[in-house]
């Protein structure tokens, strides 16, 4: 994007000029050769109070402040051309109707053909009511003048003593005083749920409309007001006003208001008799509350020590840095146990600890009516109770299709038939997986509906066209678009077409001139009234400088013009199949007096407006694919969660970028958006290094949504983040197969994702989860924002900085097993963990179920192909605990199976209720091997390899590599238990555990896991591991060795630092056999360190295999 300076016209508040704010020095040092000054010329002056009202920048011609409030000193700048010896400009004012002198401006500068120009009115007292006009002359002739223009004087105000309780069976009003003695304000209480409460603040006690339940208990006491439900209790201190916030049992505080002595809580900016501008609420916060939420935020999680800004917007690149964002939400989760939603699209700041340490709070504009009220919702409980009410309040998150969790591919040079048919071709050869195509630059870049190069006969700008309409010269960039979409549907691969809500006004290149079908169309919708209009109701124009700036815009608020603009549409479903849109851009509405055609105004439009723009495509989509298509969206606030999938946007190719990817995702989903993708590795800059590129997609593969994309549209060499294009612009070897491993790990993960996925669409609870948001009672788990739990039941910490190989990995307290080899972790602390770029580390929690799609190797990252519907085999991994249950969502037969896992680690059996299921599945069981395994109380047959168990139509095999136990059932009606006999949790493989003058080696066969430890042989050698025990009980040390000697070895055993015996190691015949030496030793719950250690007493050599914690 870019912004220029221009001349201002007479007329027209969309052509003033635009100023980046960060150019202005630079362009007031080139004034010093501006044009020449003209004599005794004066074409005309402009000044416009509010500008474009954007929040990020100030046109040269606005009103400082726009908005004065008391106090503040106000300066009115303009603007007069061309540039001229001999001009003046001045104002004449008022105010409250009494004239005042005329008070001149002084230069400001000059730029390209203006001179701009300041004038100082000073400052004003609250209720002044100001008006000026701006007059300009050159030598005291041909005077011009704009204006006039008003703007009255507010103050704060704050709520005083409580003088009136009224009970209105569905809500309470508590009146109070005013500290201004112009009104008589209404604080209006109700519950629409038990657990939780919407406020309404009326500052003259007008406006009031909210109702709820009539389940509460009204107390009207001398000092105190009491209202209570059966889970919460408000409690309003009388004089002065303060709430104070309860758990139901009406003495555990969950928040209070600010102490109206140091500072107001409730307030509102007025002018005390026409208008109110502003109205807020502040309450207590003490330094350890976290608030979270917020939208898609780049920078951090946790905002408190911040003013965050509600207001959508389109920022390129340096999201974080500037602390902006296309995806904004008036909604954050505090760690004390509340959450608050401001159900508002006009702009609000969330000072946060900012102004006071120990205070929070909101203000949210109204729009100036003088009977404006501030409702906000408050939620209570954990951020996933709070999410459940938040999504039930605005939107259930839409379940996107099955397809849509798999890998999509999209760059935006790919801009012919021949680039698609390549990349098609190269997805095949490579067997690497993918779902879904995005197109970007398949239009002619002018209607955004119609195929660049087709040709066609124009319609009127009120008709459609269809496919049959258009033709396709030979050398266009499209021969047969409805051929090429048929081909990638027989790939198995939906395609997803670029949009930009936007008629187009500028054309300079691609096309160099505007189609006649497209002047049609703009024409049409003007005189129907389709676009969004201006404050003088003329057709609103994007301002210059923003993207696609001068354009109009259609108003997708008016029925009519939202059926016309997605009837142009209709023929890429209808006769070519597509699968849905990437809905771009929206973040394009500036200007409070903007209207459309719902009666609402710019002010509220500007964050509302890409909710509009993604319900009316997202209306379409489900009507046109029966529920099968879906949306990609950019931008957004409260509500957009129902109607698409969520992309984080332009980010560069970076470390610091893919950082902020990762907290963007978190963040969005603790703000009520599960369904979130971004550009893996970056969408823009220098092109990502191999090493980045891997991280990111190993990242991405655990993420809600994985897709790659690049911005160039034409780029030489290809810019396109093509794994098979990665590996040949960095020359390293690794990529393509390592991505072929995530990408076929993607596919395997489907039918967890999609489980997971039904359950976000149902209760709000993300996929991505912050840590905060999964372990609530873990402080220190909160402050790590690069990893989080990926669904209920995967730990996933991505390595995201640059040539790092070893990460700390923070662990909630617990076992937690390692997806990719079983190895196991003890929690309640940091596990450093060590992955090179084809690898990420992942952890399951005890008592995990993962159902996975696996191919007939049993492999995670295998080739496995891009069918989503059809498993090759579903498998159900299983980390046995004392008890746990979770339920797996069958689209096929749209159900939700609960499984049922528990383990008696005394009887030395786990027991698994395997549901009714209309597939045949595997169950892998993490633990040692089984003496038996029975199903339905009939025993299986034990088969000797993996390539066995999948041509048997049922029996178990013991993996010992990863010590999973797996158990295939066929498909059943009913439910049916499967026991498993004579098994331990799965060993602590001795390659894992701390080690202390040894080694790890593979040469003996036998082993499990990924190796084991040798060379234990010496003085000082040790191993030791950190174990966790289930019960208070003695347990059973069971250390798996090889003696090849002819002697027993003996080792000292400790535990937690106290030894517990000496352990004799007899002779296994050879160092290809393995024994298992035993010890007891009384161990309490919880985390536990057990060394085994040659020390004085000690004898012999041994390789150490795996320790098993039994009973």
């Amino acid at each position: 994007m870019s912004s220029a300076a221009r001349t201002v016209p007479l007329v027209g508040p969309r052509r003033a000029i635009v100023l980046a704010a960060g150019l202005v020095t630079a362009l007031v040092i080139a004034l010093l050769a501006a044009t020449p000054a003209q004599a005794s010329t004066l074409d005309g002056v402009w000044h416009d109070p509010y500008g474009d009202d954007e929040l990020y920048a100030a046109q040269p011609t606005e009103r400082s402040p726009r908005d004065p409030m008391a106090g503040e000193n106000v300066t009115v700048r303009a603007t007069t051309w061309p540039i001229a010896s001999g001009q003046s400009v001045w104002v004449t004012w008022s105010v409250n109707g009494v004239a005042q002198t005329p008070r001149g401006a002084s230069w400001d500068y000059n730029s390209g053909n203006n001179t701009y120009w300041k004038i100082d009115l000073g400052s004003f007292a609250r209720g002044d009511d100001v008006q000026y006009t701006v007059h300009a002359d050159v030598n005291g002739a041909g005077q011009r003048d704009i204006g006039p223009f008003s703007f009255a004087a507010t103050s704060w105000s704050t709520v005083t003593d409580v003088t009136n309780v009224i009970d209105n069976g569905t809500s309470v009003d508590i009146v109070t005083g005013d500290s201004a003695g112009d009104f008589t304000p209404k604080v209006r209480f109700a519950f629409p749920r038990l657990d939780g409460y919407d406020v309404q603040i009326a500052p003259t006690g007008s406006g009031l409309n909210l109702s709820g339940l009539t389940g509460y208990t009204l107390t009207n006491g001398a000092s105190q007001v009491t209202i209570a439900t059966s889970q919460l209790v408000l409690k309003i201190d009388k004089s002065p006003y303060r709430l104070s916030v309860y758990k139901g049992d009406g003495t555990t505080l969950i928040t209070r208001q600010y102490d109206p002595a140091q500072f107001r809580n409730i307030g509102w900016a007025s002018d005390g008799s026409s208008t109110v501008t502003k109205i807020e609420d502040h309450f207590l916060s003490p330094a350890s509350e976290r608030f979270e939420g917020f939208g898609e935020r780049y920078d951090r999680l946790d905002h408190r020590g911040t003013d965050v800004h509600n207001y959508v917007y389109n920022q390129y690149q340096d999201q974080g840095a500037t602390r902006r964002t296309y995806y904004s939400v008036p909604y954050f989760a505090n760690s004390a146990g509340y959450g608050v939603h401001v159900p508002s699209t006009r702009y609000a700041i969330f000072n946060l600890a900012t102004s006071r340490s120990d205070m929070a709070g909101f203000t949210v504009d109204t729009g100036g009516a003088l009977n404006s009220t501030l409702t906000y919702q408050f939620f209570t409980g954990d951020q996933t109770e709070i999410l459940d009410d938040f999504t039930a309040e605005t939107g259930r998150p839409l379940l996107p299709p099955k397809w849509a969790f798999g890998l999509w591919g999209s760059a935006n040079e790919w801009n012919t038939q021949a680039e698609v048919d390549t990349w098609l071709n190269q997805v095949d050869s490579s067997g690497i997986p993918h779902s879904a195509l995005v197109l970007e630059q398949w239009s002619d870049e002018a209607t955004f509906y119609l195929w660049k190069d087709a040709q066609y006969t124009p319609t009127a700008g009120s008709g459609s066209l269809d496919y049959a309409d258009l033709t396709f010269p030979s050398g266009g960039a499209w021969s047969d678009p409805k051929q090429m979409i048929q081909d990638a549907h027989d790939q198995n691969i939906k395609v997803i077409l670029w949009q930009i809500p936007v008629l187009k006004e500028n054309f300079t290149s691609n096309p160099s001139t505007a189609p006649q079908q497209h002047l049609n169309d703009k024409a049409y919708a003007a005189a129907q009234d389709f676009l969004v209009k201006d404050g003088a109701g003329q057709p609103y124009r994007i301002p210059t400088g923003q993207w696609f700036g001068d354009s109009t815009v259609p108003d997708f608020t008016s029925t009519a013009a939202t059926d016309w603009w997605m009837s142009k549409r209709a023929y890429l479903f209808d006769d070519l199949g597509v699968d849905g849109f990437k809905t771009d851009g929206s973040e394009a509405l500036f200007g409070r007096d903007l209207q459309v055609a719902d009666g609402r105004r710019g002010d509220e439009m500007h964050n509302a407006y890409p909710n509009e723009y993604t319900r009316a495509y997202n209306d379409v989509v489900q009507q046109k694919t029966g529920g099968d298509g879906t949306l990609f969206s950019r931008a957004g606030t409260s509500g957009a969660q129902s109607q698409s999938i969520f992309w984080a946007g332009d980010q560069s190719s970076t470390f610091g970028a893919f950082q902020e990817a990762v907290r963007a995702g978190q963040s969005a989903g603790q703000s009520g958006v599960p369904f979130w993708a971004w550009d893996l590795a970056g969408f823009t800059g220098s092109f990502p290094s191999a090493e980045l590129y891997l991280r990111s997609t190993s990242q991405a593969t655990f993420s809600p949504i994985m897709q790659y994309h690049s911005e160039k549209s034409d780029p030489t060499p290809s810019e396109a983040r093509t794994p098979w294009n990665v590996q040949a612009r960095t020359g390293d070897t690794s990529v393509v197969p390592t991505f072929a491993k995530f990408a076929n790990v993607r596919m395997n993960l489907v039918p967890y994702l999609y489980t997971e996925a039904d359950d976000s669409a149902s209760t709000g609870v993300p996929m991505m989860r912050a840590m905060s948001l999964a372990f609530p009672g873990d402080a220190t788990a909160a402050t790590y924002d690069q990893q989080y739990l990926f669904g209920s039941q995967l730990l996933v910490a991505p390595i995201t900085t640059q040539g790092q190989t070893v990460k700390d990995v923070y662990l909630p307290a617990g076992e937690w097993y390692d997806f990719w080899n079983g190895g196991r972790a003890l929690g309640d602390g940091v596990k450093p963990y060590y992955a090179a770029t084809d690898s990420i580390p992942v952890y399951a929690r005890a008592g995990a179920v993962i159902p996975l799609n696996l191919n007939d190797a049993y492999e995670l990252g295998g080739t496995i192909g891009n069918d989503v519907e059809a498993y090759d085999n579903l498998v159900f991994r299983i980390y046995p605990s004392a008890s746990s249950t979770y339920d797996y969502f069958e689209d096929a037969a749209d159900a939700h199976r609960a499984i049922a896992v528990t383990s008696d680690r005394v009887a030395r059996t786990v027991s698994i209720s395997a549901p009714a299921l209309t597939t045949a599945a595997t169950y892998q069981v993490s633990g040692t091997k089984p003496t038996a395994v029975a199903v339905g109380g009939s025993a299986l047959t034990e088969v000797g390899s993996v390539a066995a168990l999948a041509a048997a139509s049922t029996g178990w095999f013991w993996d010992a590599v990863q010590q999973l136990t797996y158990i295939k059932v066929a498909a059943s009606t009913s439910a049916r238990t499967i026991a498993v006999a004579g098994v331990d949790k799965a060993a602590y493989e001795a390659e894992f555990a701390a080690q202390t003058g040894v080694g790890t080696n593979t040469d003996h066969p036998g082993y499990t896991g990924t190796g084991f430890v040798d060379g234990f042989a010496t003085s000082g050698d040790a191993v030791q591991f950190d174990v966790w025990a289930d019960a208070n009980a003695t347990h059973q040390l069971r250390f798996r060795y090889g003696n090849g000697a002819a002697t027993s070895a003996v080792r000292t055993v400790r535990v937690d630092g106290t030894s517990v015996g000496t352990l004799t190691l007899p002779s296994t015949g050879s160092w290809d056999s393995w024994g298992i030496a035993s010890i007891g030793a009384s161990l309490t719950p919880g985390r536990h360190t057990v060394r085994i250690e040659y020390d004085s007493g000690s004898a012999g050599g041994i390789n150490l295999d795996n320790l098993v914690l039994a009973r």
